[in-house]
Formats: structure tokens, sequence, C-alpha cells
């Protein structure tokens, strides 16, 4: 049951509104007073069963949403307000009702006299490795609203590349959709007319034709075989990937094919060196920078770079020695942290890394009609001829034939 809550905290007398689940009344009571809240009023939501608060409720939080709290927590903090006044507001300012709870579970435990780290660290499913320990690095320095502040303005840049990569998609995959929509109303609908057109008037078909004619008839009478294979596909392609050694093996194919390969070497390069520019700019120690890297690199081959990176850096070794050994490290990329290491820099080498490569992903995006075009060319023309040989010859051997 979700009951909606008016309280007042023990130490302060400062008004909580909100709602909590629980499975009865009693329970209810019993948990917001194990909270430190002194509760006047427990009300049972009428729309306890709704489909809308149903779907309010099921509602992610999304990396927009951790960005806005993040800037925002930071501006309050840096104007001077205590972090238990900022999270209240947060909280009030908040929307979605699953943001909201997470955030009165954080506010409750500052409250009880835990870090803000701590109490972020309950939550890592929304606020990753990385996150937390650049906010413990602050707390740590005295300079929680300053990191913070670079947060914010890190997230948000990687929310700016997310998008980039998803406008970079759109294109070749709404070209495919339409291909596939084609190739099946002709399978389905243009294919089995002239099929029995053919049939009563004795056309010799070409062997294009004939297997044009049972590929359709395979989709129009054993359809459920075609999805049992596509789910069968699909499902299989999901469960090896979830293994560590499909996911190393898929991961490391992509990185072969031609133009995706690149994309996805860029991307990689971003993620790393922005995370890791984040962390030492925090001043968290390289190993342990490089450990939080690992763990937030989604490519498995990039991940295994890293684990090199790591140990070479605890045997004594530079970081920049250690990248220039391994293949997908670009020379660009190994030479700024060269320059980082021996100017002392390395946060803004790191920096200037991934802006480089950021820029990279730019054009492959700006230019994404321009590289795919000649591709979707040949498909077209492999699909024409096909049609042509397929469909309209058999069309004209038979008008010739009646005219004759």
């Amino acid at each position: 049951m979700l009951f909606k809550y008016s309280a007042k905290t023990r130490e302060t007398l400062t008004t909580r509104k909100g709602e909590i689940e629980a499975p009865d009344q009693s329970s209810a009571l019993k948990q917001l007073q194990s909270r430190g809240l002194i509760v006047y009023s427990l009300i049972l939501t009428k729309d306890n069963f709704s489909i809308f608060e149903t779907f309010k409720r099921s509602m992610g939080i999304s990396l927009t949403d951790k960005v806005r709290f993040t800037d925002n927590l930071a501006k309050m903090l840096i104007a001077g307000l205590a972090l238990t006044k900022s999270l209240e507001i947060l909280i009030a300012q908040t929307s979605k009702k699953k943001f909201t709870e997470l955030l009165q579970g954080v506010l409750n435990d500052v409250e009880a006299g835990s870090q803000l780290s701590v109490a972020l660290e309950k939550y890592s499913k929304v606020f990753p490795e990385s996150y937390v320990s650049l906010v413990r690095a602050g707390e740590v320095s005295g300079k929680l609203s300053d990191v913070m502040e670079q947060l914010a303005q890190t997230m948000e840049k990687e929310r700016q590349f997310r998008g980039k990569l998803s406008s970079a998609m759109v294109y070749p995959a709404s070209v495919m959709v339409i291909m596939v929509g084609v190739f099946v109303i002709l399978m389905v609908f243009v294919i089995p007319q002239m099929s029995d057109i053919y049939k009563l008037n004795d056309v010799t078909l070409p062997i294009t034709t004939q297997i044009m004619i049972k590929i359709s008839d395979f989709m129009v009478y054993y359809w459920y075989y075609l999805i049992l294979i596509i789910a069968g596909i699909f499902f299989g392609i999901k469960y090896f990937y979830s293994t560590p050694f499909g996911k190393y093996f898929i991961d490391g194919f992509l990185l072969k094919v031609p133009a995706v390969g690149g994309l996805l070497r860029n991307s990689a390069m971003v993620e790393i060196s922005r995370t890791l520019a984040l962390l030492s700019n925090a001043g968290v120690n390289i190993v342990d920078a490089l450990s939080i890297v690992k763990n937030t690199v989604s490519n498995a081959k990039y991940r295994e770079s890293v684990e090199m990176f790591i140990e070479d850096v605890k045997h004594g070794y530079p970081l920049s020695q250690s990248m220039m050994r391994d293949v997908l490290i670009p020379t660009f990329a190994s030479q700024m942290v060269v320059v980082g290491e021996e100017t002392g820099t390395m946060g803004d080498r790191l920096s200037g890394i991934a802006n480089f490569y950021e820029g990279e992903v730019d054009k492959f995006v700006k230019n994404i009609s321009t590289l795919i075009e000649p591709i979707i060319m040949v498909i077209l023309g492999i699909m024409v001829a096909t049609l042509v040989i397929s469909v309209i010859m058999p069309i004209y051997q038979l008008t010739t034939q009646i005219g004759g």
C-alpha cells in the first residue's frame, strides 16, 4: 500500500511531506518513526493502484535527472546552503517519484550522521562507483561544492556525447527499417499474387524468382517459425553477449568493423580519458582512478587494457609507457599523457584527449550520411536488380507469350 504522510523532524522540527510504501498503516508509521520523524498525518492514497500511478513509479532515473540533481546541488553548496537544506529543496523540486524516494533516503541518512558519499553508495545502480568516489574525494578535501560542479559539467558533456551517438545511429537505423519493410511487403503481398499468375500461365521462371517464391511461401504460411527463428537468434546473441567470453568476442569483432570500429574506439577513448581526468583533478590516486575506470568502461577489450595499465602502474611503470604498449591506444593519447606526467598537468591533458576524440565523433556524426550513402546505393541497386530479374522479366515474358 502507498501512504501519503506529513511529519516533522525531531531535532529541527522541519516539515516533511512525501509518500511511503508499506503493508499496512502501522508498518508505515513504524518506518517513518525509525527515520526520526514525528508523524501527524498518514493517509492511504486513493489512486494507489491506478495505471497512471504505476507508470509514474516505474519511470527510471535518467542521466538528465542525475545531471540536473548534481548541478543544482553544486550551485546550492557554492551559495552557502547546508547539505541537508539543499537536499530538502531538491526533493521538493523533483517530479519523478522514484527519484524523490531515493533522495529522501539519502537525506535521512545524512541527517542521521552519514557522509553524502556513504548515503549515495547505497544506490549503486543510480550513482556509479566513479560518482561516489568523486563525492568522497570532495568531502575529504573539503571542496565538495567544487567537485560537484566539475562532476555536473562532465556529466553534461557525457549526456551531450550520448545524444550525438544516438543521432549517428538514427539515419542508418531508419534506412534499414524502410528496407526491411519494403522486403516484407514484397514477400507477403506482391510475390504471392504474381506466383498465382505465373502458375496459371505456365511461365518458365528464373532461378531468382523461384527462390523469392519459396521465401514468400515460407513467410506467408510458416510465419510462426520465422518469429521463433528470429527470437532464437536474438536471445541467443543476447545470452552469448552476457557471458564474459561472448562480450569479449563481440566487442573485439565490432572494433574491426569499418566505420563502426572507428566510432567505438573514439567513444571508448572519450569514456576512459574523461572519467580519468575528473578523478585525477579530484585528487584520486592513479591506481584507484584506473580501478574505477575499469568498472565503468563498457568495451571488454578496453577494460582488458585498463587492467594492464593498473598492473604496470602498481609495478612502478608510468601510465604513458603502459599506454604506448597497447595497440588500442592511439599514439596521440599516449603522448599527451607523457606531457601530463612531465608537467604535472595530467588532468588537463586527459581532458584534452577527451575533447579531441569527442570532436572526432562529431565529425563522424556530421559525415555519416556521406559515409553510408554508397553502401545504401549498392544495397538498393541489388534490390532493384533482383526485382527486375525476379518480377519484371517474368511479367515481360508472360505479356510476350500472350501477345504471340
